[in-house]
């Protein structure tokens, strides 16, 4: 029976197409009673990964007719040492490029911990990694200590950071397909000494791709914050993402949604002039039932910081309780 039950688990296949047998997810069978049970043992045990397999393992089962009747039970268990040393995983993402999401990422990342939490930044954009401009860290100066296997992420104006960055030459072109860019995502949450973190920032990329659904996989997520600009066209893609987010057997919660390069003030007076359109995201988000994050400026003091590798909330003491605010504003929602 034990056999039978072996090979039909054969047809759950996860991550990298491997099936959960090949993977090593499946600890114990037994068989009681015209009850199966199932014992799994995996790196993260988030609810869209536990429905699906759980649907997907009773599905392939009952296809084999190996009893008429039959009670299904699957004890699910997490493997990985680093989740419970995390409180809160957050990513943030966007439907277009070129909206701000990394340096907002980088904004509010610093921003909690100068609200006093530990925090951690991982830039899983592995296509376009932004992060080590964002704090000026060059490949050259950065020294990734391993022992036994785990990296030690490098600290920056307080917060842990880790990225592809780090091991690519500057404008070097990273050509991976999707298994790989999994198996590097893969070691860059569960094996990296991240320590006590009170938020884990993850920095997505762009889109809804490959990239995002093994991140969806491999990362239990607490909510997703979404970046855009007022223009048709982000709000275009954004929706697109949203979508993605609200599917059920992906589901993650949306915290809100941030309007970045909001306005710009014209000069010599305090009138606002909304380049890309006035309110797109504010509307869009009441549209969405979604919950409105703040806005931010367009400002050149943001660029140019950002250009030299310094957190603007630690030169522009507006822009810093923008951000403080924004932050206040998903730590409420994330209580919710």
């Amino acid at each position: 029976m034990k056999k039978k039950i072996e090979k039909a688990l054969e047809n759950v296949i996860i991550i990298d197409n491997k099936n959960i047998i090949e993977s090593g997810w499946v600890r114990k069978i037994d068989f009681i009673n015209n009850e199966i049970k199932i014992y799994l043992s995996l790196s993260n045990p988030s609810m869209h990964i536990r429905n699906k397999l759980i649907k997907d393992i009773t599905h392939s089962i009952k296809n084999k007719n190996i009893l008429e009747t039959i009670h299904i039970k699957i004890e699910i268990k997490s493997d990985t040492k680093i989740k419970p040393e995390i409180k809160n995983i957050i990513a943030i993402a966007s439907g277009k490029g070129g909206v701000g999401k990394s340096t907002i990422a980088t904004n509010i990342a610093v921003s909690l911990v100068q609200m006093g939490f530990h925090v951690g930044l991982l830039d899983a954009d592995i296509y376009g990694p932004s992060i080590p401009l964002m704090f000026n860290l060059e490949e050259d100066s950065v020294n990734l200590q391993q022992k036994n296997g785990i990296m030690n992420p490098i600290m920056s104006y307080g917060v842990k950071i880790l990225s592809i960055g780090f091991f690519s030459k500057y404008g070097e072109a990273i050509v991976w397909r999707g298994p790989m860019v999994t198996k590097v995502l893969r070691q860059f949450m569960h094996e990296t000494n991240w320590g006590k973190l009170d938020f884990l920032i993850v920095d997505l990329p762009p889109g809804t791709g490959d990239i995002h659904l093994s991140l969806l996989q491999e990362i239990p997520l607490k909510g997703i914050v979404i970046v855009s600009t007022s223009q048709k066209i982000a709000l275009s893609d954004v929706n697109r993402s949203v979508g993605m987010f609200r599917i059920r057997s992906i589901y993650v919660p949306i915290l809100g949604i941030i309007e970045n390069m909001s306005y710009v003030l014209s000069k010599g007076t305090k009138e606002k002039c909304y380049f890309f359109g006035k309110n797109g995201v504010r509307d869009f988000s009441k549209e969405m039932n979604l919950f409105f994050l703040g806005e931010i400026p367009m400002l050149q003091n943001i660029r140019e910081y950002s250009d030299l590798g310094i957190p603007v909330i630690l030169k522009n003491e507006n822009v810093r309780n923008i951000f403080i605010k924004i932050a206040k504003n998903i730590i409420n929602q994330l209580q919710k």
